[in-house]
């Protein structure tokens, strides 16, 4: 007679159940899938109305791109269909972005986000996810882009440290993101750059 404990299965001994480990169903761990974008593989990228030129910020060390959105709310009301509960409204959104690392003053990049700030221009930033392909080559495929003010250029020389730079933007309008973005539209704001000889 069988044991009714027969087909339970102890940490001792893990058996998956009829020809399928059912331990990792809905589980998909190929690398591919799995993994999570590494930070130093996501740049910022400036250029200006002009567009002849998109440049990388030399020194990136941190970024950050921030969406939030401002609420109204309405008191609660004697409405059975409201039952006591306040209502909340969508209000005016808006995005900023930073970023900071180490200091160098010849580059074209930091050259064109001061030149920005004191002008009272307008600059187009770009988040991007920088890919490194077989034959060298670099692709570069966007997460976040949008018109942007430079709200603050600043850097910090300490006697005994690396001189290092922060930037702030702050966003004009809708962005565009990767996340809502379609195929369609993703591959043709993605671009590749040849390997240099």
């Amino acid at each position: 007679m069988a044991n009714a404990n027969d087909d339970v299965t102890t940490s001792e001994t893990p058996t998956p159940t009829t020809g399928t480990n059912h331990v990792l169903v809905g589980c998909d761990f190929d690398a591919a899938t799995a993994k999570a974008l590494n930070g130093k593989s996501i740049i910022a990228m400036v250029t200006n109305k002009l567009g002849n030129k998109l440049l990388a910020v030399a020194g990136q060390q941190g970024l950050s791109y921030n969406m939030s959105a401002e609420t109204t709310e309405a008191a609660a009301t004697k409405d059975e269909e409201g039952g006591g509960w306040t209502m909340a409204f969508h209000g005016g959104k808006s995005w900023d972005a930073s970023i900071d690392g180490l200091y160098s003053p010849d580059d074209e990049a930091i050259k064109l986000v001061a030149k920005a700030l004191m002008n009272d221009e307008y600059l187009c930033l770009k988040i991007c996810e920088r890919i490194k392909n077989a034959d060298n080559s670099i692709t570069y495929k966007p997460l976040r882009m949008g018109l942007a003010i430079v709200t603050s250029d600043n850097f910090e020389a300490p006697s005994d440290d690396n001189t290092t730079y922060s930037m702030e933007f702050k966003g004009s309008g809708k962005p565009w993101l990767r996340e809502t973005a379609t195929d369609e539209e993703i591959e043709a704001a993605t671009w590749t750059v040849a390997a240099t000889a």
